[in-house]
């Protein structure tokens, strides 16, 4: 009787300890994400870029409302060829409006030299979440999503052709306005830029490219013009993720994740 009783106190005290170091790790974890997210969107961009170097701008197209939103925002800030060299545009699959529009743009709005520039790429990846998709089976196809951007990024895409001049397959800079592709997009970035970060210091660490840069896969999040009081969905995900996070209303300025982090800035009205 006696060894039963020490046998059931030692299997409750083994439960205990594993529960505690559970808390403990992931208390710990959370820790360093943090930590790490406020060290990265604090951290200034790298001055060595030369002028005139290839610059590659990748373009997250949320399809609808934040397709169009998105292309009045280019059209107005008059996108130049000359400065950004390379230009790829991200599309859901099956959305066709936004690759349309993408055409479009590029055919009407990007000339240089007096013809029609063909810098350019569309590619398509996977819907993170079709419209009335269940609860249940939108994580499987978020995270289909997500390896899908992560490809992208990483140059992996079979549709993906990089011009010689681009030592690097990963993209300078990173615009989107949302939704869901947008946050697979971002939370990729910040991923491969978290582990270029660490193979700068430690040896052992797998690099991702032949030419790592901690100054690439910079992200600019634009919060919808309809949002004037609340942040979106999308919004509050990528609030301690995005680089610079820019609003289109007073009220939505100065917003920050939490202590430390950047807060939004207000860029008056971009898609008027």
């Amino acid at each position: 009787m006696m060894h039963v009783s020490l046998a059931f106190w030692s299997s409750w005290d083994l439960l205990l300890w594993s529960i505690i170091f559970a808390i403990i790790l992931g208390i710990s974890i959370l820790f360093i994400i943090i930590v790490s997210l406020t060290i990265s969107q604090n951290t200034a961009v790298s001055k060595d870029r030369q002028p005139g170097s290839p610059t590659h701008i990748l373009i997250v197209l949320g399809s609808g409302g934040h397709t169009a939103e998105m292309f009045y925002m280019l059209e107005q800030m008059k996108l130049d060829p000359q400065k950004y060299t390379y230009r790829t545009y991200l599309v859901s699959s099956g959305d066709g409006f936004s690759a349309r529009k993408a055409k479009d743009f590029e055919t009407n709005h990007i000339q240089t030299n007096g013809t029609h520039n063909k810098n350019y790429t569309i590619l398509t990846v996977p819907r993170a979440r079709r419209i009335h998709q269940s609860y249940l089976t939108a994580p499987f196809s978020t995270i289909h999503c997500f390896w899908a951007c992560l490809n992208v990024l990483r140059g992996r895409h079979p549709e993906q052709r990089l011009p010689e001049e681009h030592n690097s397959p990963y993209p300078d800079l990173i615009l989107t306005n949302g939704p869901a592709t947008a946050v697979c997009v971002v939370v990729a970035a910040k991923l491969i830029r978290f582990f270029l970060h660490l193979s700068t210091f430690s040896s052992w660490l797998p690099t991702w490219s032949t030419a790592p840069s901690v100054s690439k896969l910079r992200t600019i999040y634009v919060e919808s013009w309809a949002r004037v009081s609340t942040l979106s969905t999308s919004g509050v995900l990528l609030l301690p993720l995005a680089d610079r996070f820019l609003v289109q209303w007073p009220t939505q300025a100065g917003r920050r994740a939490w202590w430390g982090m950047k807060r939004t800035q207000y860029a008056g009205w971009l898609v008027i």
